[in-house]
């Protein structure tokens, strides 16, 4: 039994460490491609990368995912609907945690 939680555990950690490089790939793609870096989306994939963070909480991964969120809905960038949906599947990284810990 205990080397199956080591198990979970290490699947936990590697599943949070991807999530979090997704989400910073998406404010790293922001970035790269925002031709206003005072819109809101910019501002707050800036403000995300720019942490510094080497990795976060499932939750707060799922926080800074609203965030970003909130700020592609008003993004007029072709790529902005394409980025709204990968945003909105990680915001539901604190679900999934509490869901794996069941």
């Amino acid at each position: 039994m205990p080397d199956d939680l080591a198990s979970v555990e290490v699947r936990h950690s590697d599943a949070n460490h991807a999530l979090f490089m997704v989400l910073i790939e998406c404010c790293q793609i922001v970035l790269d491609i925002s031709d206003d870096p005072d819109a809101s989306a910019a501002l707050v994939a800036g403000n995300i990368k720019g942490s510094g963070k080497a990795k976060m909480a499932n939750k707060e991964i799922a926080e800074c995912a609203y965030r970003l969120a909130l700020g592609l809905k008003g993004w007029k960038h072709p790529h902005a609907a394409s980025l709204e949906r990968v945003v909105a599947q990680i915001m539901l990284a604190d679900r999934w945690e509490a869901q794996l810990r069941r």
